[in-house]
């Protein structure tokens, strides 16, 4: 009668491991279906997005040429400023040169002019 009964539950068990293995693949047979469904879904929705994704990629492409193109332009635009520059320096000293002196030498001619005028104008007005 042990093994019997023994055999029963052991049968029994086997059973109900059964039932939830049946329950398990149906569950993953769902699953797979689902899967499959969401597979089709995004393999509908790549096609576009690739494409969308491919005109984006030749807009930046186009973007990006432009932009070094233009950075040529920038930096010869620095350089000509920055030549300008050099030259308003070198036409500061320039003038600095030619005009600064001798218009001192001319200040401190007619200085020396109005100062002998008004030596002269003094000793003149005493008599």
């Amino acid at each position: 009668m042990d093994i019997s009964v023994s055999v029963t539950i052991i049968a029994a068990l086997i059973f109900i491991n059964t039932l939830f293995i049946v329950i398990a693949l149906f569950k993953a047979i769902k699953v797979f279906g689902e899967i499959q469904k969401l597979v089709e879904m995004v393999r509908l929705h790549i096609v576009p997005v690739s494409h969308d994704l491919t005109h984006i990629l030749g807009d930046v492409r186009s973007i990006v040429k432009a932009a070094e193109g233009e950075m040529g332009k920038v930096g010869d635009s620095i350089t000509a400023v920055r030549d300008t520059a050099v030259n308003l320096k070198e036409f500061e000293e320039m003038i600095q040169e030619r005009i600064e002196q001798p218009l001192l030498d001319v200040t401190s001619v007619l200085s020396a002019l109005v100062k002998g005028g008004r030596v002269f104008w003094n000793n003149y007005a005493k008599r």
